[in-house]
């Protein structure tokens, strides 16, 4: 549907008469300049100084179809010429330097890749360049940036490259034209269009445009079939070889010889047709495709997107992807499956660097008429239209395609194309796509980008950025023009990903209609339209120039929104209608860098601005959040503040809470000052006080205001509800420390329960850190609670911590830059105490999660710290708090095992135990008349229970030895510690937990020895593991004199050590521990393990023989 409202679009209009009949070939030249074919020769026409005549050059033959290209400056021609046996004869020429004065000079001619020009040749003489043919040609396209001609002979489309060549002898540069690639459609090409590796081709019944790529796996094939046939050759000498030698060996024959090789080859090839065949563009892996729907338009499209699966049953759906008319196919696929084209890279083209068989065809668009049910044909005014990147590299995600083969059809140096716009038209009805480019062009996006009825027949049609005029039976039509979505996204924000409309399928406007009559061509320059109309009346046909001038984008803008405005009461969507198609006329002239007609006129940025603004109004007066939401997106694009908003809407307006409490909240919004600020808090006053906590708990914005307004309004609030919102609490407690009343808000914080405050401040975690000169602290609140509200101050943190939100590392430090801490020796201070107790109640929790305790660059830092108190609090830092809380003690106790359980052997040692292993004091006897193990154990266990405060630091720090949370350096301090304070509670149990393995082994051996069997019970978990404990202690035991008293205990140990071994380890492993040298020695232990392992192997067998007869009787 089109929606007709008249807009003046055109300046002022310009008549001339042509001095000769023309129309028969007429084209754009730089600028505004017309060029139009007349009798053996082409006019020029600046249609600025009102369409007078500038000059002529000459062309050979009458012109037929005329082409100007930017690159390169030249004009290409269609000439026919009447044959002597009837008919005509076509040719296409290309003419140099026809802008510059030729009078009396000779025009100089040559053929394309045959003939150079003559080395006396001046640049500026008039230069024709025959480019050769084999057969008549139809129609003629250039492409704007490269400077490549594309010619259609019958089913033939022929790329004639644009080379700039230097002459052998002058060394002057001309230009020259090569042969390119040769194209060969299904159909006979009536109209061809041409831009970079876009080519279409246009019937009258059908329509192909479709992308000229390099298949890198064609390409990889092709070298692996270049080295296979060397290989070939080099294997067909050596069979030749073998022949020979088998010819002179009797009984062998070559077919023998050549029956495996054959197997072998069969089933090579059978599993090379196999791979070829997954890797097929055709081949398609249903266990790999993803539902994706529909695309809105002006959304940007996922990099990561696979191709679009068209099922047939499920064309209606509204999730399909993009859907297709009958007759119609939307790529991207292959050609192969919709038309056919065949490709041959010429090889006459001396810029050749890749092989013919690489190049394939993917369809973008294809579209067949049947010509008994749908009579709107022919096809006709084919445009193809590149869209660049403006700003390559701004935004992420950008749908750019590196050229990483060097590819014949695409220029060097020059902006990254990332899509085309693609017009085409049938009598009655025009269609415009828009095409997306990715690296892989079978993810390129194809959709649809309007649809244009006419109101009479269409003749020609020529496309503006942002307007489409079309030449139809009754004059000119002007209708809208929906940009690419490339350019509709290029002017956000890079953080601002919104859906700009309107959607394709909604109505364009018909912004003008002009009777015109007899027009025969349409012609579009930088700032006219041109229309030549011939006049039929009288013997002489002449023809007269129509000279349109167009608006600027400034202009066109400012007198679409004056017509909107004009039906704002009267119709609310025409207006919206015309503020989105003003809208993207700015967009447009923005991204294609329009130059201004005026330099007084405004600047486009502006008014871009000023258009969001207006469009962010009328979603604001709308009904439902998703238009707010709208609404405050372009709010942002317009770059105005929150309290321009407020002037610019009534206060009832539906939504002007939700709009400004969207701008408040969003990261990017500057600073408010106090003015604008209280304005603000003034409209939330009046039209949404509830709003006014959450406002100050969540902006960043605002920082200077009114506090005892802002009290007021909470306060109110406050008295309207039994049970006070946490929000307004929090809210006026932010006020007061704001204020300075910093003794108030622990007051404030005491009207809330626990779990209340713990959940409102999790919500509005921005307010728990400040970041000043880059380092991050805690901010005043958070310091109140620390002071006052220990629990909730921990519970807080340690949930953020653990959701992720904040790295323990972050949090220590942020602590230490508020409250300095003393980390070693006795003047450990209060603060160090409310870390400690912090980061003891955080691995409380986390301490067995090893999502958490994986990532040891979060928590590193802690640790260290935590080490350096453990550590001073044994030389009495902290003291016994038992006499402050009663329950201290308990508390200490219960983190024996905080970190990972303590190896029992640790309760072995001092000061656990007093049996330091000395033979004296082994020998001597007790009071009491116990043994010395005995009385170990039972001090070991009185020790246990009456744990002095010492004793519970040092619990704690050897669980903490335990785990793997401390690094080396970690170790390698408590290390240097115990070294410098040998005489330190635990230090000898400390010294084991930071050594290596083996150095623990050897520590203990010497100075423990009685802690040996434990220690291994503890540290080794399979019986193999003992053999070093094992060899080590019959060594050290074998050194000592049999007269030393410490040769008995070691002997003991021994035993002991066996003893276990003997009922734990098979027989085979027990052997394997035991030296050989030492069998003899140890025959009764040996003994003891063989019989240990009988029995096994005996309640083994009955158990299995048991289950079987059970078996057996219950079948």
């Amino acid at each position: 549907m089109v929606r007709v409202i008249s807009v003046h679009h055109f300046t002022r209009q310009d008549v001339a008469g042509l001095e000769h009949s023309g129309g028969r070939g007429v084209t754009r030249g730089k600028g505004d300049i017309l060029l139009v074919g007349g009798e053996h020769s082409v006019d020029i026409r600046n249609l600025k100084s009102g369409g007078i005549l500038q000059g002529s050059f000459p062309t050979v033959d009458l012109v037929h179809q005329l082409v100007y290209c930017e690159t390169g400056a030249f004009v290409v021609t269609l000439e026919t010429k009447p044959a002597r046996h009837g008919g005509d004869h076509r040719y296409v020429r290309v003419y140099l330097h026809w802008d510059q004065d030729n009078t009396n000079q000779p025009m100089r001619a040559r053929i394309a890749g045959r003939v150079t020009p003559s080395s006396q040749s001046g640049v500026t003489n008039l230069e024709m360049v025959e480019i050769p043919l084999r057969t008549p040609a139809e129609f003629i396209a250039c492409c704007q940036s490269t400077g490549n001609i594309a010619v259609a002979c019958g089913i033939t489309v022929t790329v004639f490259k644009f080379c700039q060549k230097t002459h052998d002898i002058s060394k002057m540069k001309f230009i020259d034209f090569e042969e390119l690639i040769e194209l060969d459609m299904s159909f006979i090409v009536k109209e061809v269009a041409l831009s970079e590796d876009l080519i279409g081709c246009v019937s009258e019944s059908e329509a192909h445009i479709f992308q000229i790529t390099i298949n890198s796996q064609l390409l990889k094939g092709n070298s692996k079939e270049k080295d296979s046939k060397s290989q070939e050759k080099r294997s067909k000498s050596r069979s030749k070889s073998k022949t020979r030698s088998a010819s002179r060996s009797p009984g062998r024959s070559v077919d023998s010889l050549s029956s495996a090789s054959r197997l072998r080859d069969r089933r090579l090839k059978k599993e090379e047709s196999l791979v070829s065949v997954r890797d097929s563009d055709d081949y398609v892996d249903l266990g790999e495709l993803m539902w994706v729907p529909t695309l809105s338009y002006g959304r940007k499209r996922p990099t990561d997107d696979q191709r679009f699966l068209l099922f047939p049953s499920l064309v209606g759906a509204a999730q399909c992807g993009p859907v297709a008319e009958p007759g119609e196919i939307i790529g991207p696929v292959s050609s192969a499956r919709c038309s056919s084209v065949r490709l041959k890279l010429l090889s006459g083209s001396s810029t050749q660097k890749l092989p013919a068989n690489v190049f394939e065809a993917v369809t973008l668009i294809h579209r067949r008429a049947d010509h008994n049910n749908d009579p709107d044909i022919p096809f006709s005014n084919l445009k193809l239209m590149a869209v660049y990147d403006s700003e390559p590299g701004k935004k992420e995600g950008t749908a750019s395609t590196p050229r990483r083969l060097s590819h014949p059809l695409l220029p060097s140096g020059s902006p990254q194309k990332v899509g085309a716009s693609i017009f085409l038209t049938t009598p009655h009805v025009g269609q415009l796509y828009h095409v997306t480019l990715f690296e892989d062009p079978y993810k390129n996006s194809v959709v649809r980008g309007g649809v244009f009825s006419y109101t009479a027949p269409v003749y020609s049609v020529e496309l503006e950025p942002s307007l489409l005029h079309a030449l139809t039976l009754t004059g000119l039509e002007t209708y809208t023009l929906r940009p690419h979505p490339h350019i509709v996204v290029s002017h956000l924000p890079e953080d601002l990903n919104m859906i700009v409309p309107p959607h394709w399928e909604e109505t364009v406007c018909l912004v003008g209609l002009r009777p015109f009559l007899n027009v025969e061509t349409l012609t579009l320059t930088d700032s006219c339209l041109a229309l030549i109309a011939a006049n039929n009346e009288g013997g002489d046909k002449s023809h007269t120039v129509y000279s349109l001038h167009l608006p600027s984008a400034a202009s066109l803008y400012k007198e679409m929104v004056r017509v909107g405005r004009s039906h704002r009461s009267a119709s609310p969507s025409t207006y919206l209608h015309l503020l989105l198609e003003a809208h993207l006329v700015l967009t447009t002239a923005l991204h294609h860098e329009i130059p201004q007609v005026q330099e007084a006129e405004e600047d486009l940025y502006s008014l871009l601005q000023d258009s969001s603004a207006l469009l962010g109004d009328y979603y604001a007066q709308c009904d439902t959040e998703a238009e707010w939401k709208q609404a405050t997106q372009y709010y942002q694009v317009s770059s105005l503040s929150p309290d321009a908003v407020i002037e610019r809407l009534d206060l009832q307006c539906p939504g002007l809470v939700a709009v400004i409490s969207a701008l408040l909240l969003h990261p990017n919004t500057p600073v408010l000052t106090s003015a604008q600020a209280n304005c603000v808090l003034e409209m939330f006053e009046k039209a949404a006080p509830d709003k006014v906590s959450t406002i100050i708990l969540k902006s960043s914005c605002l920082v200077d205001y009114k506090k005892d307004k802002v009290l007021g309004i909470i306060k109110q609030e406050l008295s309207k509800t039994a049970e006070p919102r946490p929000t307004d609490v929090l809210a006026l407690a932010l006020v007061f420390l704001d204020r300075g009343s910093s003794e108030q808000v622990s007051t404030v914080l005491a009207s809330l329960r626990a779990y209340q405050l713990v959940v409102v401040l999790l919500q509005h975690s921005r307010l728990l850190l400040i970041t000043e000169d880059g380092a991050t602290r805690l901010s005043p609140l958070v310091q109140v609670l620390a002071e006052h509200k220990k629990e909730v101050f921990t519970e807080v943190f340690v949930s953020l911590i653990g959701e992720g939100t904040l790295s323990l590392n972050a949090f220590v430090d942020a602590f230490v830059a508020v409250y300095p801490i003393v980390s070693c020796g006795p003047e450990c201070n209060t603060h160090s105490l409310w870390l400690r107790d912090f980061l003891e109640k955080f691995f409380l929790e986390y301490a067995h999660n090893s999502e958490i305790t994986g990532q040891r660059d979060r928590y590193d830092r802690a640790i260290t710290v935590l080490v350096s108190l453990y550590l001073a609090s044994l030389v009495g830092a902290f003291g016994d708090k038992s006499k402050e809380d009663p329950n201290w003690s308990d508390q200490r106790a219960a983190l024996k095992e905080l970190y990972a359980p303590r190896p029992t052997f640790l309760g072995l040692l001092p000061p656990f135990s007093n049996d330091h292993s000395f033979p004296e004091a082994q020998t001597s006897e007790p009071e009491d008349g116990g043994s010395p193990e005995e009385k170990a154990g039972v001090e070991a266990e009185e020790e246990e229970r009456n744990l002095s405060a010492s004793l519970l630091h040092l619990v704690v720090l050897q669980s903490l030895l335990s785990s793997d949370l401390p690094s080396v350096e970690d170790r390698t301090n408590v290390l240097k510690f115990v070294t410098a304070n040998p005489t330190a509670l635990g230090a000898q149990s400390l010294r084991v937990l930071c050594l290596e393995s083996s150095q623990q082994l050897d520590y203990i051996l010497q100075e423990f020895p009685h802690a040996l069997l434990q220690y291994g019970k503890d540290m080794y978990e399979s019986p193999l593991e003992w053999e070093e404990l094992v060899l080590k202690l019959i060594t050290h035991k074998s050194s000592l004199p049999e007269s030393d008293p410490a040769y008995q205990v070691y002997s003991d140990i021994l035993n002991d050590v066996l003893g276990e071994l003997v009922v734990s380890a098979p027989f085979d492993v027990f052997m394997r521990i035991i030296p050989g040298s030492r069998h003899e020695e140890l025959r009764g232990h040996i003994r003891q393990c063989h019989s240990a392992a009988l029995a096994v192997h005996l309640r083994t067998s009955l158990m299995t023989y048991a289950h079987n007869v059970l078996a057996q009787m219950t079948k």
